[in-house]
């Protein structure tokens, strides 16, 4: 049985035991914190709902209305901190074990390596050089070849070789576009269709690139730079080396006013049964310029392959926010957070 419930207090001393589905949230600072939800927090998020059979953390697609290539959402609204829904994704990786299928956290999408570079509109996969890159999921090649004579980034051969897919209805009726980028050889030709899994070229370092890797983007409704969003959430999660299901983590940080806060500094904490971290993760909310959330989402932060337990979440706008929860297998976990 899941279970829910929200606290928001202002302690000296945290003594908790984390079991089930629990999701806590306190802020730390001052005398009196009110988080705004529902009604007040939907008017400044201004995004549409998702379908909701109980109170838990659990959400559901509307039934009858879902078909394998086209898994409609409307975007997340639950009314609580924290909430989780199952997440199977609408592409596969662009790699197949035993080639490494998870994504760098180095210079995720929307940052900017602490202002060192510009703003990622994608992900890395770090392979050696050669490695086959396969289509993340059925369509037709609309690209192939070098981007010296054309834009198709922030500038000429910004991605070397590359090939984009255009995946044809792929979410909510719009279509999708994958990008593979830094390729050193292209094995397709525009005009082709592939299948998902199909070699498509393999990993190089061409264009700007530093060593041997593949640039990957997800573009929606429209195929350029400016239509990017987080591609770690187009993905199902990876199973871990014992076979479990891993969980996506994703949210939106609000300020006062209702806006996204950006890059902001959020530290997620891996809990065993009596609170001991076992494993940190160091990430920060989306630089704005440019970026865009999922369609279902509009989230402000994301983070791929967790493991499913008990977490800690904390950050500090002002003063200090946590929030507990527990991620369960295969499920994209949510947090959702408006500050004052």
């Amino acid at each position: 049985m899941r279970f829910f419930f929200v606290t928001l207090t202002l302690v000296s001393a945290l003594l908790l035991s984390l079991s089930g589905c629990v999701s806590t949230a306190r802020s730390y600072g001052f005398p009196e914190q009110a988080f705004v939800f529902e009604e007040e927090q939907q008017e400044s998020l201004n995004t549409p709902e998702l379908t909701f059979y109980s109170k838990n953390q659990v959400i559901t697609p509307a039934p009858n209305e879902v078909d394998d290539n086209q898994k409609i959402f409307e975007p997340l609204s639950c009314g609580e901190t924290f909430c989780q829904m199952d997440w199977s994704g609408w592409l596969m990786r662009p790699f197949s074990s035993p080639d490494r299928e998870r994504i760098d956290l180095t210079y995720p999408y929307a940052s900017t390596s602490d202002g060192r570079l510009a703003i990622h509109h994608g992900v890395e996969f770090p392979n050696p050089y050669g490695t086959a890159v396969r289509a993340a999921a059925g369509g037709e090649v609309i690209f192939a070849g070098t981007d010296d004579g054309g834009l198709i980034g922030p500038y000429q051969n910004f991605y070397g070789n590359v090939v984009i897919l255009k995946h044809s209805g792929q979410f909510n009726d719009e279509d999708l576009y994958t990008l593979y980028g830094h390729l050193s050889s292209i094995d397709v030709k525009q005009g082709e269709s592939l299948e998902t899994g199909d070699i498509l070229g393999k990993v190089g370092a061409s264009g700007v690139a530093s060593g041997s890797h593949l640039h990957f983007e997800v573009r929606y409704e429209n195929n350029n730079y400016a239509s990017t969003t987080n591609p770690v959430l187009w993905f199902s999660p990876l199973s871990d080396q014992n076979s479990t299901m891993t969980g996506t983590i994703a949210g939106r940080i609000l300020d006062r006013f209702g806006k996204s806060v950006s890059e902001t500094s959020i530290t997620l904490q891996k809990l065993n049964t009596n609170g001991t971290v076992v494993k940190t993760y160091y990430l920060k909310t989306y630089a704005q310029d440019g970026i865009n959330p999922h369609p279902a989402l509009a989230e402000n932060f994301a983070l791929p392959d967790v493991p499913p337990g008990d977490y800690r979440l904390s950050f500090v706008v002002g003063t200090l926010y946590e929030v507990l929860f527990t991620l369960e297998p295969g499920m994209l976990g949510f947090i959702n957070l408006q500050v004052n």
